[in-house]
């Protein structure tokens, strides 16, 4: 026997469904071909009571790997989304049979005695339960899945719907589920409860036919607004609009599938659609050909491409998960017959295989595919990454309005560092179902994106035409195709109220996650106290679980989110650019925080090039590579935004309005002599800063920027704005500009600095720096006066400052006042203040 290699990895602990993808190594999956790699597929043998272990090579070529004796006449088959479990329908007696796929093949773990042989299985999208159609007896089960893929001994629902209940099928959410009857001529419609398992009758219970079809299966569309079925007696292929919200099918179009000139006896049996979305294949039974239709994906109707030849009576066939086969079985033929897949959807037969006896189902394996391209990055080799796919960096929003928001997860190879201290992206899709409700009754979903390496794997959508105010439930549908999907985590992200809405809004700022220090500690040059533990290294950063616990509605980050340049490494290519994101956001406590918390980031010198860096040399990483790294792996920008900038303003509500500048983009040379000409802004973000500033009517104004305008900082700096030797000039310039229009309540927040403190500039313009995130990446501050600062003079008044070196951040609650505390890392309060000014407040 050819050995499979084929090994299980812990799901990531955030995913609702605990599913994963299990992929294959290329030795395992792959014949040493010069084509490269192969997919394998079980068939069940009903007559001689086995399953057939077939394998395809990247040609189309069929092989014969192995047989394996079944208890009884093997029929309908299914694996879960892992690969790794495997279910098939026998009689004599009745039962569906578990086997567990190992190193040394299939090892049969179970044997459940049903009502009846089930005609169709399936598993519901959360890899829970195992439902099965009875054509005999009109019924459908679920069995709930147990450890180690094991189904419990006795159905947790058996529901008597009406007779020859031919197949089932669910929408990609999970909760709606479809049987059709080839009699009495109509489609039960079902809700399905993916908590509980239970089934019960939608409203209406059936959508019934009126011509003569036989509704025998039915295949939904991955884009999720249409599906379409095959007619066993109509000899016909139908389209069905399906509404997401109410799980309801509507009749769309029926065309038949036999040739026009075609008098003889015949019926349909089986129906699929193409992963892509453009194609549905059905096959003619009794006349022998599959025909294949092409979909509108707008509209859902379908147009006649092309019918193909086949084997005698094929009961079942199946796509490969990457669409490039399909593989029918010939009942009556003994045979089973390979067909390439064009770009327009036409089929050539590629290859025949003589198995004997009855072919009755075929079933690919899921996620096979993903071993033949490999999808990972750095181009290394699947054979050293044994992995599941999953969503190790969790799901996030950013950039949430009061009427959009962007949705952000990257499809990873498990959640853990590999050998290379980075966490492998894989190709696959993904999409994004939401609700204002969190069982997501009345949900929508985004069209499948591809997670592509030329993207870093990354899935980003914009949601537009949201309800102010609103709280909204979101979760990722990823896989390894639409056909093979699993549910991400439920997420939320509430929009905000806009110019109209009248309330408090509470956000966080934080600044300065120093990855390496924080790992490393001294060896990686640690300036503040080392209190990480081998937990919190497991874990990520302590200051997410203590902003969590603060319920914020959004978070704010203000440059140096993750650090180039450090002692362990200096990252110089997109590759190690890339990295730096992926070992610090696959932390777990990240992950739980980002799920439910919306996002607005900026970025500094250490997430742009490396320290105190400009636009200025050729030492890598080049500007533009810094600026494209910022905008692909943190949702800012739609990735479809033609001139995208990083300056912006929000709108939070009445009350308060936020502008987020861009310190890095358009700046001038650190090194050049300070005046009017030098800049950190340029003209226009300058020009576009004061225009909306002036035409505001906010009560509080905050301008939030990733490095200080007041200070006082280290004298020897050149970056900031309030550097003596640096982009001085333009600081003093806008505070004047400020005090001529009378900005009122204008506030500035930074990052940048190492420690904590609120300043006021002379001209009375108060400055919060949040400080670094993480203890080790703290230092103590600058005082006013001190001869090695920025405010030799002392005309600065700092009312704070952190009085040891402490990791934290700063926590803003606005509405009619405005409140700032100050916070470190674990949660505790060091200083509060509010404005208007109230001493009782104040300390």
């Amino acid at each position: 026997m050819d050995r499979m290699s084929l090994k299980l990895f812990k799901s990531v602990p955030h995913t609702i469904c605990g599913i994963v993808f299990v992929l294959a190594t290329l030795s395992a999956f792959s014949p040493q071909t010069a084509h490269g790699d192969e997919q394998r597929l079980v068939l069940s043998l009903a007559k001689q009571e086995e399953l057939a272990i077939l394998s395809i090579d990247n040609d189309g070529a069929l092989q014969l790997r192995d047989r394996i004796a079944n208890d009884g006449q093997p029929g309908a088959s299914c694996f879960d989304s892992t690969g790794l479990n495997f279910y098939v329908a026998s009689s004599g007696p009745s039962t569906v049979g578990v086997y567990r796929v190992g190193p040394d093949g299939f090892e049969q773990l179970q044997s459940v005695a049903v009502p009846a042989k089930p005609s169709y299985l399936t598993i519901d999208p959360s890899g829970q339960f195992l439902l099965a159609s009875y054509f005999a007896t009109g019924q459908v089960s679920v069995h709930r899945i147990v450890g180690e893929g094991r189904l419990s001994n006795e159905p947790i629902e058996l529901l008597t719907i009406d007779e020859r209940a031919h197949g089932i099928a669910l929408d990609p959410s999970g909760r709606f589920a479809f049987v059709p009857h080839t009699r009495p001529n109509a489609i039960t419609q079902l809700r399905f409860d993916a908590v509980t398992g239970k089934l019960s009758l939608n409203d209406p219970p059936k959508i019934k036919r009126t011509e003569p079809a036989g509704p025998r299966h039915l295949w939904l569309h991955p884009g999720g607004r249409f599906a379409f079925g095959s007619d066993e007696a109509g000899r016909s292929i139908t389209a069905y609009r399906f509404n997401k919200r109410t799980g309801t099918l509507d009749h769309l179009q029926t065309e038949s599938s036999l040739p026009p000139e075609y008098t003889g006896k015949g019926s349909t049996s089986h129906v699929e659609v193409h992963p892509n979305g453009k194609f549905a294949f059905i096959a003619n039974r009794v006349q022998g050909s599959i025909a294949v239709f092409g979909i509108d994906e707008e509209v859902g109707r379908m147009s006649f491409i092309d019918r193909t030849p086949t084997e005698k009576n094929v009961r079942s066939f199946n796509l490969s998960p990457d669409g490039r086969f399909l593989v029918a079985a010939g009942q009556g033929s003994g045979r089973i017959v390979c067909y390439k897949i064009a770009a327009d959807g036409r089929l050539s037969d590629v290859s025949k295989l003589d198995v004997g006896g009855t072919p009755w189902w075929v079933q690919f394996y899921p996620g096979v595919a993903m071993a033949r391209s490999a999808g990972v990055a750095s181009a290394r080799s699947v054979a050293s990454v044994d992995r599941s796919l999953t969503l190790g960096q969790g799901v996030m929003s950013g950039e949430v309005s009061d009427t959009s928001v962007l949705l952000q997860t990257r499809l990873t190879l498990g959640n853990e560092l590999d050998h290379h201290g980075d966490v492998p992206g894989v190709q696959g899709v993904a999409c994004f179902e939401w609700s204002t409700r969190e069982d997501f009754a009345d949900s929508e979903r985004t069209d499948f994106q591809q997670a592509l390496p030329q993207r870093d794997f990354i899935v980003r959508t914009k949601l537009s035409k949201l309800t102010p105010d609103t709280k909204y439930f979101f979760r990722a549908i990823y896989g390894v195709s639409p056909t093979f999907t699993a549910l991400g985590p439920t997420c939320s992200f509430r929009t905000l109220p806009g110019a109209n809405g009248h309330r408090d809004v509470t956000f966080i700022v934080g600044s300065c996650m120093n990855y390496i220090k924080f790992m490393h500690g001294k060896a990686g040059k640690a300036s503040g106290p080392l209190t990480a533990t081998d937990e919190d290294k497991r874990l990520g950063f302590p200051a997410f679980t203590a902003m969590k616990n603060l319920q914020p509605e959004f978070f704010v980050g203000t440059g140096d989110i993750v650090y180039y340049d450090n002692p362990y490494r200096v990252c110089e290519t997109q590759e190690e650019l890339r990295r730096c994101w992926h070992e610090q956001f696959r932390f777990p406590r990240l992950i739980d925080f980002f799920q439910d918390t919306p996002t607005y980031w900026s970025k500094d010198d250490h997430d742009f090039r490396f320290n105190d860096s400009d636009n200025e040399t050729n030492r890598l990483p080049l500007p533009m590579t810094g600026i494209g790294m910022f905008r692909e792996q943190l949702p800012i920008v739609p990735n479809d935004a033609p001139n995208p900038v990083t300056y912006r303003t929000i709108r939070v509500s009445h009350d308060v309005q936020i502008w987020m500048t861009e310190g890095r983009d358009y700046r001038s040379a650190n090194e050049a002599p300070d005046g009017p000409e030098k800049s950190i802004w340029g003209t226009e973000q300058r020009d576009w800063l004061q225009a909306k500033l002036k035409a505001s009517d906010a009560k509080w104004k905050l301008l939030i920027s990733p490095t200080p305008m007041v200070g006082p900082d280290d004298a020897y700096k050149k970056d900031n704005h309030a550097s003596l030797a640096g982009f001085r000039h333009e600081a003093d310039s806008f505070f004047k500009w400020v005090n001529e229009n009378r900005i009122e309540n204008l506030f500035l927040v930074c990052g940048d600095r190492h420690w904590q403190y609120h300043s006021v500039h002379p001209t009375g313009v108060h400055e919060f720096a949040c400080g670094a995130l993480n203890d080790e990446n703290s230092r103590m501050g600058v005082s006013p006066g001190a001869e090695y600062g920025t405010d030799p003079r002392g005309l600065i008044q700092q009312s704070y400052s952190s009085t040891e070196p402490s990791g934290g951040f700063l926590q803003f609650i606005v509405g009619e006042t405005l409140g700032v505390t100050f916070f470190d890392d674990q949660g505790k309060a060091l200083h509060r203040v509010r404005f208007p000014v109230d001493s009782l407040e104040n300390k």
